[in-house]
């Protein structure tokens, strides 16, 4: 599930839910400390619907290095709406070595989010492809097309592989994409549970 990501200081963003209490996002969005209060997530948020509710986040985990957050909350922080339809799941986050992120250049990726330029409240599909593989960063630029609001939004091959999570983009509107090394996917799951 793709959520719309509002910040404690009203940023605007994208979340991607891994589970039914957590969720990712870019840093930047929430900021660079480790908060109880930290916003809410509004998931498949359409227009001003909101029609699976929201849940408010209660504890906020930024990394310490890289442009990636996690949101958590608690089933108490959820709308009626929300434990409802979002019912209990999990996705793993795996982590993919340097030369796997590398054999990803060429493929298409595509992302789901909230770009700011299109009202900021109806969820958008971008579709691209892998450019290059950047590994000092750890970046992989794309040409998903990208703009503001959709940091955080998840990455994902063709074949339903997740990737990473868009934290930047060039100044062609392409996005980057903070990608799963194994670093970063063992920090996502073990502050995930």
């Amino acid at each position: 599930y793709t959520a719309k990501y509002e910040s404690a200081d009203h940023s605007h963003c994208t979340a991607i839910l891994i589970s039914s209490t957590v969720a990712l996002t870019a840093k930047h969005c929430g900021g660079n400390h480790p908060t109880t209060y930290n916003g809410t997530i509004y998931p498949g948020e359409s227009g001003l619907k909101t029609p699976f509710g929201y849940m408010n986040i209660s504890t906020y985990i930024p990394n310490s290095k890289y442009d990636i957050a996690i949101l958590k909350g608690t089933e108490k922080d959820q709308s009626k709406d929300y434990h409802y339809y979002i019912k209990p799941f999990k996705t793993a986050v795996t982590g993919f070595t340097d030369d796997t992120l590398d054999s990803f250049v060429g493929l298409e990726t595509y992302s789901y989010g909230y770009p700011y330029k299109f009202s900021g409240y109806k969820q958008y599909r971008s579709d691209g492809e892998i450019s290059f593989y950047q590994k000092n960063e750890p970046i992989l630029r794309t040409t998903l097309p990208t703009h503001e609001g959709q940091s955080g939004s998840g990455a994902f091959l063709k074949d339903g592989r997740f990737v990473g999570i868009i934290i930047t983009r060039t100044q062609d509107y392409e996005g980057n994409v903070l990608p799963f090394n194994q670093e970063i996917a063992d920090w996502v799951n073990k502050n995930a549970n």
